[in-house]
């Protein structure tokens, strides 16, 4: 039996060039940054670098940084993917009652998310004038993909910033402590919490703005980028994904002097005029930054402040201490954050 089987000279020619063109296809999109003069790793064919994020993304960027500075290629030139999230009927009849003119809460003037996109589904009635009228409207699908998305995506993410808020404060009495003062200086008696109260308090925006520093929800953010721009002898083609490590950036001790402490002075009024926006982006920045950050800011201060007013965090045997971020995957703590919470009452008697 012949090693190679019997195949026609066009039939070998062809079976060559496809090969080559799969192996061009694997290799091709990795020269964009080359092209650009932009530093980074070496791709691997069809894989590019995600086998460098088995270690962590974040430790990958991290080491990215440290080698080829404040700007790098990782990967291909861009990704797109398109398709179905899911769809789910719960909140179906909240979008029918919303579309119809017969409904009693049609007269209405709300403006809220579900409302926005309903309304941006009527955009093109002959109601509607040319100038609000939108490009694309969205379908009963995508209102409810993204409606269920804004409801689910704020608890990993709230859970997670209570979760390293109240670590900090259980390793740093003193800002606790400060932290309980001015929490009953402005709700005495264990008051409940209301919204100009909140916002008043200065030392809590403080603590909550240095957590998310250290520790933002997301580590990551992407754009696409829609119009071929040069920045600072950089140019940036239409169509690239451009990745900004947030995380990384929260670090830098260019801009963050000793980056890896928990100061919440960084953010004090007179502190924070110094502060680029641009360096500080845990709910990213611009049109499409995140849309929950004010409520979900406000849903984890009512958090502390009602937790704080009725406990002290203290650290435990089980207490990690440093706290060491997991290397695979996202970031979470390599081992679960394990406090004690001691009772006002008590806390204030031992103190």
């Amino acid at each position: 039996m012949p090693l190679l089987p019997s195949l026609s000279p066009v039939t070998w020619l062809l079976l060559v060039a496809f090969l080559c063109l799969v192996v061009l296809y694997g290799i091709w999109p990795y020269q964009t940054f080359k092209k650009l003069g932009i530093p980074g790793p070496r791709p691997l064919p069809f894989v590019g670098t995600f086998l460098e994020y088995r270690h962590g993304v974040h430790n990958f960027d991290q080491k990215c940084f440290e080698k080829y500075g404040k700007i790098w290629g990782p990967g291909r030139k861009s990704l797109s993917s398109t398709g179905r999230l899911f769809g789910v009927d719960f909140l179906s009849p909240a979008i029918s009652s919303g579309n119809s003119t017969d409904s009693p809460s049609a007269a209405v003037d709300r403006v809220d998310f579900l409302q926005l996109m309903i309304e941006s589904q009527n955009s093109h009635d002959g109601s509607k004038s040319a100038e609000t009228s939108l490009d694309k409207t969205l379908s009963d699908e995508e209102v409810l993909a993204q409606a269920l998305i804004f409801v689910f995506a704020g608890y990993e993410t709230t859970s997670s910033t209570l979760s390293y808020i109240a670590y900090n404060l259980a390793t740093h009495p003193d800002v606790q402590q400060r932290l309980q003062d001015e929490v009953d200086a402005h709700l005495p008696n264990k008051a409940s919490p209301t919204y100009n109260a909140i916002i008043q308090m200065e030392y809590l925006d403080m603590v909550v703005s240095e957590s998310i520093r250290l520790y933002p929800t997301g580590g990551r953010l992407e754009r696409v980028c829609k119009k071929t721009v040069e920045l600072n002898g950089v140019t940036i083609p239409e169509g690239v994904v451009v990745l900004i490590p947030a995380f990384v950036l929260h670090r830098d001790p260019q801009y963050w002097p000793e980056p890896d402490e928990f100061r919440p002075e960084r953010f004090s009024k007179e502190s924070k005029e110094g502060i680029d926006p641009y360096t500080f982006l845990p709910f990213g920045a611009g049109p499409r930054n995140c849309i929950g950050m004010r409520f979900a800011l406000l849903v984890v201060k009512v958090a502390v402040v009602v937790l704080l007013q009725n406990f002290s965090f203290r650290p435990c045997k089980d207490t990690p201490i440093p706290l060491d971020l997991d290397s695979k995957g996202f970031m979470q703590p390599k081992k679960p954050i394990v406090l004690k919470m001691v009772p006002r009452a008590q806390a204030d008697l031992k103190k």
